[in-house]
């Protein structure tokens, strides 16, 4: 398995290999497809109330200095972020599950990784710190 330097929690399990619940991959594979077609309402369908998003910029990359909260914020946030332009989005594991990979310009972007309850998203975790992200490949 690939880790990051720094001791990370982020990393790719062998390509191909993604496990998870059922409910878990249907929710990133939607998310994906929704984010790709700039759908708000469609990502915003996905979140469960009280959904919590925390974003890693390491201080490199412009990230919020807290976590944004509540469903119309992240949606918006997820959606600004998988639509910018020259922005490729696709569904690979990420710590053993699927999660998604953000690719512009050659280079990974971002890794969002999400922990899911009953087909929706709790929880999610953005790395946009390029420290972290120097063993992932577009």
């Amino acid at each position: 398995m690939n880790r990051p330097s720094g001791g990370s929690w982020l990393h790719r399990s062998a390509r191909g290999a993604v496990s998870g619940s059922a409910g878990h991959g249907r929710a990133v594979g939607e998310l994906a497809a929704a984010a790709r077609a700039g759908d708000a309402a469609g990502v915003a369908q996905l979140l469960r109330p009280g959904v919590v998003l925390t974003v890693d910029g390491g201080g490199v990359v412009a990230a919020p200095d807290a976590a944004v909260e509540g469903v119309t914020p992240v949606a918006s946030f997820l959606v600004d972020l998988l639509t910018q332009p020259r922005a490729a989005v696709r569904v690979e594991s990420v710590n053993g599950v699927p999660g998604i990979v953000v690719c512009r310009d050659g280079r990974v972007v971002g890794v969002l990784s999400v922990r899911v309850r009953g087909r929706r998203i709790l929880e999610a975790w953005l790395v946009a710190n390029p420290d972290k992200l120097t063993r992932w490949t577009c």
